[in-house]
């Protein structure tokens, strides 16, 4: 099905206005995880610039953590269940969301087990990958 540009009510030319209703909810979804992560309530105490910043920047390292332990768990049940012979679309998996938090302890009790094996998708390629890329960003780049 083709698309043609559409202008919404606020006179802007898209593909649809679905598309920004689309978008919106998705950020509103990721800023409803994230504030349920959050430890402390809503109000920064504080107001030094440095330490806001410092605490928002906290919580989505929070969220961005939990977020990818999700789509993994998500993506090993797909493949489970794709091993036992269902078939699953890519118009089914668009529905799901990695903002999931009815599993987690929030105030629980949790013990590490350091002497554990990592996880076996830490020795993915794609992982790997991507993890490298990133330690590129971070690095300080050399004025000649």
């Amino acid at each position: 099905m083709s698309s043609v540009p559409v202008s919404c009510s606020n006179g802007l030319v898209v593909e649809s206005c679905a598309e920004i209703t689309a978008n919106t909810n998705k950020i509103e979804s990721y800023n409803g995880f994230a504030k349920w992560l959050s430890f402390g309530g809503d109000v920064i105490a504080v107001n030094e610039p440095d330490e806001q910043q410092k605490r928002l920047r906290y919580n989505d390292l929070v969220a961005s953590a939990l977020i990818l332990q999700n789509t993994v768990d998500m993506m090993r049940t797909l493949g489970g269940l794709k091993k036992e012979g269902w078939k699953i679309t890519d118009e089914e998996v668009s529905f799901l969301s990695p903002y999931q938090v009815a599993h987690v302890k929030r105030f629980g009790e949790y013990s590490l087990k350091l002497k554990r094996k990592p996880e076996p998708w830490i020795e993915d390629e794609t992982f790997q990958q991507a993890a490298a890329a990133v330690q590129e960003m971070r690095r300080p780049t050399r004025k000649a």
